[in-house]
C-alpha cells in the first residue's frame, strides 16, 4: 500500500536533511515542502536538482498529470489550487510573495488558522474532525493528497515524503487517510534552533515560537494519531546514529532498510521543492550534532530560553 510520510518539525529543526535522506530509499520520493509549492512556483524558486521548479522535467510530468485531475496547471496558475494556508511571518527566514500575501490575506489566514486550531484541539472526537473542519482546510487536504498520489503515479514509487512541518495539517491528513498517512515528529534541541533563528528575530520570540510549536504538535498528534502511526525522533539521535534510526523507521514503514540512505554523491539528483538552502549542498553527508549554540547564546539569552522554553526542551530529553 502507498504511504504518505509527513514530517512535523520546527523551522531550523533539521527536516531538510532528514527528508532528503528518507527520500533516498528506492521506493520513496522526497517532495520537499508541498504546502509552499504555489509560492515557490510564483517566485521562480529552484528545485533541489538545480532547475527552476516550473521548468524541472521531473516536476513538469507531475504538474501535467495533476492538471488533468484538478483542472489547473500549477505552473501557469500557482494559486488557483489551494494546498492549504502557508503564511510566512516577516520575522521568519522564509520568502514572502508580497503580491499574494497582502496584509488582508495574511490576516485572513491567521483567522482561519486560529479557528482551525480550536477545531483540532477541542472538537469532540465523537463528531469527527472532518465534520468540524473549515471547507478551505478540507480542500487543501484533498488537493495535497491528490498531489501525493499523482507524484507516486508518475514516479512509480510507493512512499512520498513531505516536510511541510505543519502540525494541524498533519492531523487533518491523517484523519483523511489513516491507512496511508504516517507522521514523524522531528525534534531538535531548542537552544540550537533559537541560536539559528536569532539572526533575524529576538531570542525571546524564537524561544516562545519553538515551545508553542512543539506543545501544539504534541497535543494534536496525541489527540488524533494513534501511537502506532506516529513516531517521535530527535534530530540529534538521527545524526549520531543514522543507521539505527533509519532501520527503525524502515521497519515502522514496512519497507526494507536501504543502503542508499547513507550514500551521498551526485549520481542521483533529488527533486525537493523548498526547504533550507542547504538542500543544494547535501552531498557532504550527515554531519555531527551542531552545538554552536553553546558559544553563540549569551548567559542572558540562555536564561531567557530557560524561562520560556526550558520545560518543553527537557520534556524532549534535552538537559
Amino acid at each position: 500500500m502507498q504511504k504518505f510520510v509527513y514530517i512535523v518539525s520546527s523551522p531550523h529543526g533539521g527536516s531538510t536533511l532528514f527528508s532528503h535522506v528518507l527520500g533516498k530509499h528506492p521506493e520513496a520520493l522526497n517532495l520537499g515542502e508541498v504546502s509552499f509549492l504555489p509560492k515557490l512556483l510564483a517566485l521562480g524558486e529552484l528545485c533541489s536538482c538545480g532547475s527552476v521548479l516550473r521548468e524541472c522535467k521531473f516536476w513538469g510530468a507531475i504538474f501535467a498529470k495533476y492538471a488533468s485531475i484538478v483542472g489547473y496547471d500549477l505552473r501557469h496558475d500557482p494559486y488557483e489550487v489551494t494546498l492549504g494556508d502557508a503564511p510566512k511571518d516577516k520575522r521568519g527566514s522564509g520568502l514572502i510573495d508580497t503580491g499574494q500575501q497582502t496584509q488582508l490575506r495574511f490576516l485572513a489566514m491567521k483567522i482561519r488558522g486560529a479557528l482551525d486550531t480550536i477545531s483540532v484541539l477541542h472538537a469532540p472526537q465523537s463528531l469527527g474532525l472532518k465534520n468540524v473542519t473549515l471547507p478551505s482546510v478540507s480542500r487543501g487536504v484533498e488537493n495535497t493528497l491528490a498531489l501525493y498520489e499523482t507524484a507516486l503515479l508518475v514516479s512509480g514509487k510507493q512512499i512520498t515524503v513531505d516536510a511541510s512541518k505543519m502540525p494541524r495539517k498533519a492531523a487533518h491528513l491523517y484523519v483523511a487517510r489513516p491507512e496511508q498517512v504516517r507522521i514523524i515528529h522531528l525534534t531538535r534541541d531548542g537552544r540550537g534552533v533559537v541560536a539559528s533563528r536569532k539572526k533575524y528575530m529576538q531570542v525571546s520570540h524564537a524561544a516562545e515560537r519553538w515551545a508553542h510549536y512543539h506543545k501544539l504538535s504534541s497535543r494534536l498528534l496525541e489527540r488524533w494519531v494513534p501511537p502506532e502511526h506516529r513516531l517521535r525522533l530527535s534530530y540529534e539521535e538521527f545524526v549520531t546514529q543514522p543507521e539505527e534510526s533509519l532501520k527503525s523507521i524502515s521497519e515502522w514503514l514496512g519497507v526494507d532498510y536501504a543502503q542508499q540512505y547513507l550514500v551521498f554523491d551526485n549520481a542521483a539528483k533529488s527533486h525537493a521543492a523548498g526547504g533550507n538552502p542547504a538542500r543544494f549542498e547535501l552531498d557532504g553527508g550527515i554531519r555531527g550534532v551542531d552545538e554552536r549554540w553553546r558559544e553563540s547564546l549569551t548567559p542572558d539569552e540562555l536564561t531567557t530560553f530557560e524561562a520560556l522554553a526550558g520545560p518543553q526542551n527537557r520534556a524532549f530529553g534535552y538537559e
